[in-house]
């Protein structure tokens, strides 16, 4: 593992890039406190799970009580499209219908 700056950093980015490519981890520092980290990355860190915010996570709540209402529902093929959905207020062409 190694230290740098943060204007280190910014000079040698591709150099430590490459270094955690190789497995290797870069500490960022500003002045003498540890701020940040820069690690190697797999594929299988790369699959989060999308998560919903307050607002979105509301507007959800609110849709689904409407449509079990009307009787109506819409149907997302992925987490990240029903994200994107409800991302959008009023976006409903997403989604297919069902009754």
């Amino acid at each position: 593992m190694q230290a740098v700056t943060i204007r280190e950093a910014k000079a040698r980015l591709n150099a430590l890039v490459e270094a955690a490519e190789r497995g290797e981890q870069v500490v960022l520092m500003r002045g003498a406190k540890h701020v940040a980290l820069i690690v190697p990355l797999s594929a299988e860190d790369l699959e989060v799970s999308p998560r919903l915010t307050d607002a979105q996570a509301e507007r959800l709540w609110l849709q689904i009580a409407a449509e079990r209402k009307d009787g109506a529902s819409v149907v997302m093929e992925t987490a990240a499209k029903a994200v994107a959905f409800l991302g959008k207020p009023g976006a409903r062409s997403r989604g297919r219908r069902r009754r």
